[in-house]
């Protein structure tokens, strides 16, 4: 008989930093003059690509569906920089699933 693993909050954030992508994006307005000078402005933030992820759930009375789990994903690149970003993941659907006789829930991951 195998082991029920029981998902938590922090399983989900994990799934949610592992299997989502973070990208490190220049949200500045680029290249501008102003008077007599040339000036580039940056502003590099860490930005989530929007998606799904799927979470199973075993069938057990005393466990939680959640509906929404809110985490910060950290990031220091090659230089140094150290980025973060702030992410919701909302519980979007779920259905049960007869082969693995739990329920699959998918959790719909945006910037929150």
């Amino acid at each position: 008989m195998t082991e029920i693993q029981y998902v938590d909050d922090g399983d989900i954030r994990a799934i949610v930093e592992q299997d989502c992508e973070f990208l490190v994006e220049d949200h500045g307005i680029g290249y501008y003059e102003y008077g007599d000078g040339k000036y580039t402005d940056k502003d590099l933030r860490l930005s989530l690509t929007t998606q799904d992820i799927v979470v199973q759930y075993p069938i057990d009375t005393d466990s939680l569906i959640y509906t929404i789990v809110t985490g910060t994903y950290y990031l220091t690149d090659g230089d140094g920089m150290d980025y973060e970003c702030d992410y919701m993941a909302e519980l979007s659907h779920i259905e049960y699933n007869s082969e693995t006789k739990g329920f699959d829930a998918i959790y719909e991951v945006n910037e929150g």
